[in-house]
């Protein structure tokens, strides 16, 4: 299946209710005992391995199908939400019901940190793409505990902010930057290097994408196309080469 062609991807009020398919099949959950998900999420150091073992002790895991909802707009927020594993897509309801996306999120990631805090529901619905893993923290309980572990509160307002960096600059990227370079940002934010040849998986379809960067799809077509001539990229499917990620900092108008 090609990813991106010219021909725009229409979707019908009827289809919209209907689960999104499996994009792939998803990659091994991460055992119960695992830490690494958590590692990652919270930037922590070995000292704080205490910390991560609590919050592992307190999570209430449970699995979600491909297409199922995640975070649901309608109730206020109760635990702190982390994506441990899984392909997820986050937005807010169309007038036809569809899934209008904002943005993706491939775990380990957080989901909603912040909801919770306030007694709100979650500002955004979030959708599986493909099954996904995740774990729930009580915000009673969380609260409890940083009120008795300042370095496991330290941990938590570190991933708020971290959260809080990420929307801020999603935000500046769609105010301020032109389409080739919000699609540069973009695809600098999936790269985990910045330098050297790297391989991204995009499991969001054309539509999610150019939703999240404010185009239509056939403009996104059209960019996609053209950082192929260029050979900023070449695209195989869902598979996207980039040879040097310094070619798209230059076109997101960063150093590198």
């Amino acid at each position: 299946m090609e990813m991106f062609t010219a021909r725009a991807e229409g979707i019908s009020p009827a289809a919209a209710s209907l689960p999104r398919p499996r994009r792939r099949i998803a990659a091994p959950p991460p055992s119960p005992a695992d830490p690494a998900p958590w590692r990652r999420v919270l930037s922590a150091s070995p000292l704080a391995q205490p910390e991560i073992e609590t919050l592992m002790r307190l999570a209430r895991r449970r699995t979600v199908a491909a297409g199922d909802l995640i975070l649901d707009t309608r109730l206020p927020a109760r635990s702190l939400v982390l994506l441990l594993s899984g392909d997820v897509v986050m937005g807010s309801r169309a007038c036809d019901g569809s899934l209008r996306t904002e943005r993706s999120v491939n775990g380990p990631a957080w989901l909603d940190v912040s909801a919770a805090w306030l007694g709100l529901p979650c500002a955004m619905e979030a959708q599986a793409l493909s099954d996904a893993v995740v774990a729930e923290l009580p915000i009673d309980d969380v609260t409890r505990l940083m009120t008795q572990n300042p370095t496991l509160a330290g941990l938590l307002c570190q991933a708020l902010a971290q959260q809080v960096r990420q929307i801020t600059l999603a935000s500046r990227n769609l105010l301020h930057n032109d389409a080739p370079a919000r699609l540069a940002q973009w695809l600098l934010q999936r790269c985990p290097s910045r330098s050297g040849p790297v391989e991204l998986r995009l499991q969001e379809r054309k539509r999610d994408i150019a939703q999240q960067l404010a185009m239509s799809p056939e403009t996104l077509s059209r960019l996609m196309r053209s950082f192929q001539t260029r050979g900023v990229l070449s695209v195989r499917g869902y598979q996207v080469r980039v040879p040097e990620v310094a070619e798209l900092c230059t076109l997101a108008g960063q150093d590198g």
